[in-house]
Formats: C-alpha cells, structure tokens, sequence
C-alpha cells in the first residue's frame, strides 16, 4: 500500500494554490480538494435561502438542516447540498464579495473543518486553502504556504475574471482582493497566516510548471530517509536524556517553538553560542522531534574517551583555523541524506553574550547543503556558564526555536561568495528577532 500524504496548500486569494494544488494531485496520484468550495457552498446555500450572511444566529441553524454529499470525479472532491449541486455558481460574484463574512462565523468554521477532516478516508489528498497547514492538518509534514504580492494577484484574478466573461476592472479586482486579504487575516477564528514549519513560496514571476516544480522537490526532501550512519541511537538517547535532566533540575530548562523543527528531510539547526551549555541544551529539546549531528571544534576529539563518546553520538569534528573541506562535505552529504545538522554561525562562544556575526562558513554550507535553515536563540546560558565564570550556575535557561527559513528565501538572496555572507546575516538577524521578542515576553508556547 503506497503511503498516505495530506499536502496542505494554504495563501491567500490568486496566490496560484488551486492550479499548483491541482497539478500536485495528478503528479503525486492525491485527491484534489478545494476546502474555499466548503465556505463558497454554505454562502450560496444562505443566498439561496435568503439568508442575512452576516447574521450567525440565521446562519447557523439553516447550515445544520442542510444535507451534504460528497463524491470523487476526475481526481477531485464534488459535492451536493440538498441534492443540489451549485456547480459554476459557487465562484459568482455574490458568493465572492460574502464568503469572508461566512468564513468568520466560528461555527460554520467548525462545520466545515470537521468535513474536510473526514476526506482523509479517501485517501491521499492534496487540500488549498486558508488554515489546512494551521487548524485542519496541523501535523502534517507536508505545508506549504504560497504567496504573492497583491498587483501580480490582482492581475491574475483579472485575466480569470476576462476569460469567464465579467466585467470588473482591474483597479475594483484589486481592491476586492485587499478587503479580502483584511478580513481573513483579522478575523478572530482561524485566520490566514503562514503554519508553523509551512514551507513559503513566492509565486511571483513563477509560471504553474516552476512553482509545482519547487512543491515536489521539497516534498522528496522530506521524504529522503534520515541518515543515522555517524551515530549510535542508543548512546545518542542516554546523552539526551541525561542533559535534559540534568538542565530540567540545575537550570530549569525550557523550549519555544520546537514545531518549527520539521521532522523528516534535511535541515540545519542553527543557534548563537554563550555557552558551553548551549550544544546540550540545543541537542536536548531537538531530541523530542528528531536525532541531531553537531559540528564541534576538532581539539575536543584529541583525547581516548571523549573521541570515543563523541563519535558515538554523531559529532563532526571541525578545525575553526582553516577551511575545512572534509567536515563541510561530511555536513553537506548528511543533509542531502536527509539528516539534522546543528551548529553555532558565530563560530565559538561570546566572549560578553552578545550576538557576533556569522562565519562565512555558515553561508557556504547552508548553500551547498540545499536544505532550509531553523534560527535559535538560547537564552540565559551565559549567566548560567560563561567562558569566563567559575562553575555552572543555577540560572534559568531558555531555547526558542524560530521559524523555517525556506531554501526559497535563501536562494533569494543570490549565489558565489556574495551569496554566502548575506546568508550569515540572515540567519543572525532572524536569531536576534527571537532574542528581542523573547526579551520583550512575546513568546509563548
């Protein structure tokens, strides 16, 4: 039996999730499910009915007297509603300008999450939509947010609008669109947002082929078995346990944001450094989702026992005086693998607990690896063990895991040399994001 996938499409109005949400089911044998059509179905059934959209007190009773079905024709979801099937209406003008106020209604919310869920028993299903990465599948590993400024989504709406014949112009289409990218990213039940560990990709100046292209590539991605060649499951299991007691009962340990870790694929985890307990305490809150490599400074590999232990637990060695090609090919090649790699961009720890600027190295394999990049701060471990204290302290400590930064947005920053330092820096300021947010109390698990 070939493995069940739920892939969650979600983004706003013309940002191409139909089409690239289409094309995706027919390549990868998925149901194609439009879960916009769910809300579009209950506002034409209340325009039908005469029903005030904007009243939920109406609304609500005449949505549980109505009977649907649903059916699979042609690899996607139809569906009848009192034996009715809207068909062409659903995409009206009408139903347009209303289907944000039906969206809003928490219970009619409910009802319709409640149906896209049961889908799940046809099988493998590729859903778009609004909140199918955040509130329908929030577990699945396969999200995608897809995006695009408003005049290039304007523009697409207008040409679909020309080829069904309506004659709104091009400035009116842009202004719905703008009214409906407000309500539905303000509206206080499930609003339009990017999911945690949703990989983003802007459709602008993509046709359907290279963005689909791009969905696919990222679903093998996450499909590549994890390499755990260089370590011992075993050794690699007491060591996180141990650590994690260890902080949980001398630092009171905690972690923020640890969804952001996807659990499947390549990715680098990459944290600032303050502190010997940082690798434990980064290795330790990863463990809950998935199996860690660290890159470590080559000397702690000198002595018999800690080469022994360290080697068992997936450490690659890693010279700091000079450009190691042996530790960043064996790097690359695990994440190509599918593996987690940690490491700390600023290259050894702050000498006051300030944030430094990334090696160059960190651009050279975030770029080469191919694989997106999780941010993460750790905060208190410098009070707690600096490089100049006398002893490990009874400090609280913190980990904050951000989120993803997509391949997408790394390539975006261009390629060569110039390429790579600009990534350092990208990853360094979405670390210094998480410091200041944390420090300001505006994470919370």
């Amino acid at each position: 039996m070939s493995k069940q996938r739920i892939i969650a499409i979600d983004g706003p109005a013309a940002s191409g999730k139909s089409t690239v949400a289409r094309e995706v089911a027919k390549r990868m044998n998925c149901i194609y499910v439009d879960s916009g059509a769910f809300y579009r179905g209950v506002t034409w059934k209340m325009i039908q009915e005469g029903v005030n959209t904007k009243n939920p007190l109406l609304v609500l009773p005449a949505l549980l007297k109505s009977k649907w079905k649903f059916d699979v024709r042609d690899g996607a979801v139809f569906f009848t509603i009192d034996g009715v099937e809207p068909g062409e209406a659903l995409r009206g003008k009408e139903v347009r300008e209303a289907v944000s106020d039906i969206a809003a209604i928490p219970g009619v919310r409910i009802f319709v999450v409640r149906e896209l869920r049961k889908l799940k028993k046809l099988g493998s299903l590729a859903m778009e939509g609004r909140d199918i990465g955040s509130v329908v599948f929030p577990k699945t590993p396969y999200k995608f947010y897809l995006d695009a400024n408003p005049e290039e989504r304007a523009k697409r709406r207008h040409a679909e609008l020309v080829a069904s014949g309506e004659t709104e112009k091009a400035q009116e289409v842009l202004e719905s669109l703008q009214r409906r990218d407000q309500k539905d990213s303000s509206r206080k039940t499930a609003p339009l947002k990017i999911a945690v560990g949703a990989y983003v990709i802007d459709t602008s100046g993509h046709n359907i082929e290279e963005v689909a292209r791009i969905l696919m590539d990222r679903i093998a991605e996450l499909e590549k078995p994890r390499s755990e060649k260089m370590l011992n499951p075993i050794w690699y299991s007491i060591t996180c346990n141990f650590f994690w007691v260890c902080l949980r009962l001398r630092n009171r340990i905690k972690f923020y944001g640890l969804r952001n870790v996807p659990k499947t694929g390549g990715v680098i985890v990459a944290s600032n450094h303050a502190s010997y307990i940082d690798p434990p305490a980064v290795g330790a809150c990863t463990y809950r989702t998935r199996m860690t490599h660290f890159m470590a400074r080559d000397t702690l590999f000198k002595k018999g026992f800690m080469n022994w232990f360290l080697h068992k637990v997936g450490v690659i060695p890693l010279d700091r005086d000079k450009g190691d090609v042996k530790a960043m090919k064996t790097a690359i090649a695990l994440l190509k693998d599918g593996a987690s790699v940690a490491l700390f961009p600023e290259g050894t720890r702050s000498l006051d607990g300030t944030l430094q600027p990334a090696k160059p190295g960190i651009g050279f394999l975030v770029a080469k690896g191919n694989a997106p990049v999780v941010p993460v701060y750790v905060h208190g471990s410098y009070e707690a063990w600096s490089k100049n204290s006398d002893g490990w302290k009874p400090k609280p400590v913190s980990v904050i895991f951000g989120q993803l930064i997509t391949q997408e947005q790394i390539r975006g920053l261009g390629e060569g040399r110039e390429a790579y330092g600009l990534i350092g820096e990208l990853i360094m300021k979405r670390i210094a994001e998480l410091k200041e947010k944390f420090e300001k109390g505006l994470i919370h698990e």
